[in-house]
């Protein structure tokens, strides 16, 4: 069943202008590498062909294990054994902006406290992102518009307690704004509104 909340016109154009622009991020639904259907695999730091670098104890890719994925059939979920994280180091285009975009749902049936996630872009905190979790996966998309300097890094990092149970992430996009539309989106940005969120999908575990 989907919930939608939406932040009235500026949800409305960042959708359009979203579905408009190609996606820079590889592998930002973490399907590749398929997994079985009902199975989880650690992908661990250093390993080839998940598309991101990892750090820590690695990520946990599942696939319908302790929740559904909001895209496709996998999600990620960053505390393996221990708070990890992943990047990807993406080439923009320097002053063009770009809308990122991810979905984020806290862990089933997990206290907030376990399930935060910090998303950064270049170093800077967008925000860290937490919930308590539900009996079922509870997915929100988050979206903030960053500007490219050329070659720019988007990093995800587990912060909640070290117990190997932590949100999951999916969906994860980053796609240029036609001018127009970006000087647009930014406005309310100078009016004290730092990123748009809204309720995506609940799923049942």
């Amino acid at each position: 069943m989907k919930k939608l909340f939406i932040a009235t016109v500026l949800f409305a154009l960042s959708t359009q202008v979203n579905a408009a622009g190609m996606n820079l991020v590889e592998n930002g639904s973490f399907e590749d590498p398929n997994i079985p259907t009902g199975t989880w695999s650690v992908h661990q730091t250093g390993a080839t062909g998940l598309g991101w670098t990892t750090e820590g104890q690695g990520v946990e890719i599942r696939d319908n294990v302790a929740g559904t994925a909001y895209d496709g059939a996998q999600f990620a979920e960053l505390d393996s054994h221990s708070n990890s994280a992943i990047q990807q180091i993406l080439q923009t285009t320097v002053g063009q902006s770009y809308l990122l975009s991810f979905a984020y749902s806290p862990r089933i049936n997990q206290p907030e406290s376990t399930n935060g996630i910090s998303v950064t872009w270049n170093g800077v905190e967008l925000g860290p992102v937490s919930a308590a979790g539900s009996s079922s996966h509870d997915w929100t998309v988050f979206e903030f518009m960053v500007a490219g300097t050329g070659q720019d890094t988007l990093k995800f990092t587990a912060i909640g307690t070290n117990d190997s149970l932590g949100g999951s992430l999916d969906a994860v996009s980053v796609s240029a704004v036609p001018i127009p539309a970006a000087a647009f989106l930014f406005a309310p940005a100078l009016l004290g509104f730092m990123g748009l969120r809204r309720k995506a999908k609940s799923s049942a575990a």
